[in-house]
């Protein structure tokens, strides 16, 4: 069995011209032996592709983390330090963990911050 120079179609040793592109087959094209394991496939064939690590849109994150800093301090920072370090993470796995650590602390400080609004305003009296 010989291999089509043009095509790459598998063609039997007494056949001289290509059935698939017509190609004039020389007698000196190379011999293809079938392999013993045809049906066998490495494992390095069937690992899955590493998912790519896109870049994060921080921008609406930061700000509700600043804002969040702004009126309740520590969740705010914790919030920050997350939202920060979303692009600096080297796995899908650790990006995602790190964006949703960000947004659980930007709620803690958002609702701890209208508390302390609230707070503020009962204690002023204007509630």
């Amino acid at each position: 069995m010989i291999t089509c120079p043009n095509c790459g179609t598998i063609v039997e040793d007494e056949i001289n011209v290509c059935p698939s592109c017509g190609t004039i087959l020389e007698e000196d094209q190379p011999e293809i032996v079938p392999a013993d394991n045809v049906n066998e496939v490495s494992d390095a064939a069937y690992e899955p592709a590493q998912e790519v690590l896109q870049p994060y849109a921080t921008g609406g994150l930061m700000a509700w983390s600043i804002i969040t800093l702004f009126f309740c301090t520590l969740p705010g920072v914790l919030a920050l330090i997350n939202t920060t370090q979303i692009n600096k993470a080297e796995t899908v796995e650790e990006q995602q963990q790190k964006i949703k650590t960000a947004k659980i602390w930007c709620a803690v400080g958002t609702v701890l911050g209208v508390l302390l609004v609230i707070g503020k305003l009962a204690q002023g009296g204007m509630i």
